[in-house]
């Protein structure tokens, strides 16, 4: 499985050699394989000392080997139970299976309501578009408010967030509930409020360790996002083709 792991988040405290990350790529694929973790394994494994990785530890800003190896554990765990194969810059603290269920049933009885302002609004209208190809009637809620255009049955609403805590968003979400529908959240922000008030929250990797917001510079997130979705559509709309229906 493809993993994407990001040194300075992992190890804020860290004091990096060049080649350190390198070795601790390594121990992540040894962890994932099931090997012999003990300390003299790791230093043949990675061609280097007991004393070296000792020191590669404590560059780490962690206490000692053993935390060491336990907190790249924990990081491998979670990586495995919120992470898709499929989708490495992708996690959730849902359950994957849950947000496909609600896909596919969304998805069927063609009830979806998007939102997302600023550079979010073109992930709405590309997603928009591509389930216009598949006969499902999204609706846009930029400037719309629910109560005008509900039927007062439950909708699904995918909405759009960089940061998580874009005000109108979270109106919609509010406003999504009061009708009994469910909320799926995109966000490159864990813990943000989408996180927080959504029933299912996607946080899709941006690559940068700044809140960079305004998107000046690099950001993976809107692309990623882009990603997202072509996944989630092919594998949850219930295509004519895929299913051997005809019209």
């Amino acid at each position: 499985m493809s993993t994407i792991y990001h040194f300075d988040r992992l190890f804020p405290n860290n004091t990096f050699y060049p080649e350190d990350e390198i070795t601790i790529n390594k121990i992540f694929t040894m962890i994932q394989n099931g090997e012999n973790l003990d300390i003299r394994n790791i230093a043949e494994k990675n061609y280097t000392s007991i004393s070296s990785i000792s020191r590669l530890v404590k560059r780490t800003g962690l206490k000692n080997y053993k935390e060491f190896i336990y907190y790249l554990q924990q990081i491998v765990k979670n990586k495995t139970d919120h992470q898709l194969s499929e989708l490495p810059f992708a996690t959730t603290t849902s359950n994957w299976e849950d947000i496909g269920q609600q896909l596919q049933t969304a998805f069927k009885e063609k009830k979806v309501f998007l939102f997302g302002e600023g550079f979010c609004q073109f992930l709405v209208s590309y997603t928009y578009r591509k389930l216009l190809l598949k006969r499902i009637y999204a609706v846009d809620l930029n400037g719309v408010e629910i109560s005008t255009v509900s039927d007062e049955t439950p909708y699904t609403l995918i909405t759009f967030s960089h940061s998580g805590e874009n005000k109108r968003g979270l109106i919609k979400m509010h406003e999504c509930k009061q009708y009994g529908g469910k909320v799926i959240a995109i966000t490159a922000a864990s813990n943000s409020s989408y996180q927080k008030e959504s029933d299912y929250c996607i946080i899709v990797d941006s690559n940068s360790n700044t809140t960079d917001y305004e998107n000046k510079y690099l950001n993976y997130f809107f692309g990623n996002t882009l990603n997202l979705m072509e996944y989630l559509i092919d594998n949850y709309v219930e295509d004519d083709l895929k299913t051997g229906k005809h019209e």
